[in-house]
């Protein structure tokens, strides 16, 4: 249970958010005058600085939104469900939570951005921190973990403290009524954190034994997290870029990154 809740980090904020119909058929070409003061140029000798305050000013609208870019509500957000199958010879099985609750992602701070281009291809990295995030909501998992079966059907709270993230990005430029935007190709993260905590009932009848099973996962988190992160991937990295790409197709690379003259 626990080293799953540890992947939906990654894939929670990103599997339930994607814009309508009505707003993917939509183009917006021009940032709203409050915003227009984040925009780069590529010739800026200080580009990674520029692009890392303008990311951080991004972030400032998690909470409220932008709704002259159709730019939703992040934090806190609401994902209806996410479902994960999983095996591996520490845990297997499947689980499917509902009603998600995330919060902490406007407390992001963007530490550093690595930035460069080839012709239309782009790679960056971004260092990032949070000091907390929580995800609540309600499971319903078939799993066993070290030959013991556990049929869940409760609520759940995951924290973490001190969330570090590297995320590296490889991009590629297409034009579309003559400017140019981002698809992305490829995408990865690295994750850590000071430290977790996981509430969670219903894993057992038996309060007692209950707890006993959320102790174990706490006490053992990080060899949990690192198995089936990894294992993940194929689920969460097509998840991320569908995510990514349907924000870049709203908002043109060189709106916010302008082309050296």
């Amino acid at each position: 249970m626990q080293g799953n809740s540890c992947i939906f980090l990654v894939i929670l904020g990103l599997s339930g958010l994607n814009f309508t119909a009505s707003q993917q058929n939509e183009h917006t070409y021009e940032l709203p005058e409050h915003l227009r003061d984040i925009r780069c140029r590529e010739d800026d000798p200080a580009l990674n600085e520029c692009i890392r305050k303008a990311i951080q000013s991004g972030i400032h609208f998690f909470k409220t939104g932008i709704p002259a870019i159709n730019v939703p509500v992040v934090d806190p957000f609401h994902i209806h469900k996410v479902n994960y199958q999983f095996s591996n010879n520490i845990v297997k099985g499947k689980i499917r939570l509902r009603n998600i609750n995330v919060k902490g992602l406007s407390d992001i701070t963007v530490k550093n951005v690595d930035y460069s281009r080839k012709g239309n291809r782009i790679h960056t990295i971004v260092d990032a921190a949070m000091p907390r995030l929580i995800i609540d909501g309600d499971h319903r998992a078939d799993v066993v973990i070290n030959n013991v079966k556990i049929v869940s059907n409760g609520s759940f709270s995951l924290t973490m403290i001190n969330f570090v993230v590297k995320a590296v990005m490889d991009t590629e430029l297409y034009e579309r009524d003559g400017r140019e935007h981002d698809r992305v190709l490829k995408v990865n993260f690295e994750i850590n954190a000071d430290d977790m905590k996981i509430k969670a009932d219903g894993l057992f009848p038996e309060p007692a034994l209950n707890d006993a099973i959320v102790l174990f996962i706490n006490d053992n988190w990080r060899q949990l997290y690192k198995t089936i992160f990894a294992e993940a991937r194929p689920m969460w990295e097509p998840t991320v870029v569908k995510f990514v790409n349907n924000y870049t197709s709203h908002i043109p690379h060189d709106l916010l990154i302008a082309k050296n003259p």
